[in-house]
């Protein structure tokens, strides 16, 4: 029995794939603004919490506690659970907690967390590369040893109008996100290797955000292999992404899905995150 563990700013808290011998488990954020606090499990409508968004002086989130990783990690089945990164947020830490706990509850139960340095569908193709990883036979130490290069070759994109809400809560510097948001720019952000958000250009319209993000999946050098896009209400455009990638990587995988309440809640109305594997060296 495998138990698949991850804290919800994986956009896809359900997983299609269901077997019997793998359980699939996702640990909910919390949302608040002024008047309202949303468990972040599937139930959110994404329009209404926007809207509240917007007339709200305060947003904030909060990362799911230990015990809630806890209560994830006694269901049977080695636990492999992955965090968003943790310089994004106390998640790994939180399930770090957990861990200890478990395992001093229940020795010999097999538990590892990984700090994912990334977030969102980047998380999700993760599992997925782990489920498949399951499927064709490979035992525990094996896909364990087999996801840190995994997470090295998994890659993220933002493509964001506003950032608000991440200058709001602290994952990014004030005068960065001034700097994105003026003037009706899109802004472009990656991953760094340690996991904090980078701003890497502004473009205006949407041809040329598009562009840019392709180009950014270029210049990685290798074939992609592997693509989820999931967006905040802004289904056309992403599917306008979808397509460029497409033409550009004729053997890729692309996917497009609506974002959950987290990635929302930080990539605001119209944003975008790319999640994208690109193949071994």
């Amino acid at each position: 029995m495998w138990n698949i563990v991850t804290d919800s700013s994986c956009d896809d808290i359900r997983f299609e794939e269901q077997r019997e011998d793998i359980l699939y488990q996702s640990v909910p954020f919390y949302l608040y603004t002024d008047t309202k606090e949303y468990v972040d499990d599937g139930s959110i409508s994404v329009p209404e919490m926007m809207e509240d968004l917007k007339k709200s002086k305060t947003a904030r989130t909060s990362c799911p506690s230990p015990a809630s990783f806890a209560e994830a990690f006694r269901k049977p089945g080695d636990v492999i659970a992955f965090t968003i990164s943790s310089e994004l947020s106390g998640s790994f830490q939180s399930a770090e907690t957990a861990r200890l706990m478990v395992e001093e509850e229940e020795p010999g139960k097999r538990i590892t967390v990984f700090n994912t340095r990334t977030d969102g569908p980047s998380i999700m193709l993760l599992i997925r590369e782990t489920a498949r990883m399951i499927l064709d036979g490979l035992d525990y130490a094996e896909i364990i040893s087999r996801i840190p290069a995994l997470i090295d070759r998994t890659f993220i994109v933002y493509a964001l109008s506003s950032f608000d809400n991440l200058i709001r809560n602290g994952r990014m510097s004030r005068l960065t996100g001034f700097l994105a948001n003026t003037l009706g720019f899109w802004g472009v952000g990656i991953a760094t290797p340690e996991g904090t958000i980078q701003i890497k250009g502004k473009v205006r319209g949407t041809k040329k955000v598009l562009d840019s993000i392709v180009q950014d999946l270029r210049e990685k050098g290798r074939a992609v292999q592997e693509v989820v896009i999931v967006h905040c209400l802004n289904q056309p455009v992403a599917e306008a992404l979808a397509s460029a990638i497409r033409e550009a990587f004729q053997s890729a995988s692309v996917e497009v899905r609506p974002a959950g309440g987290l990635d929302c809640f930080y990539a605001e109305q119209n944003g975008m995150i790319i999640g994208y594997r690109v193949a071994a060296q």
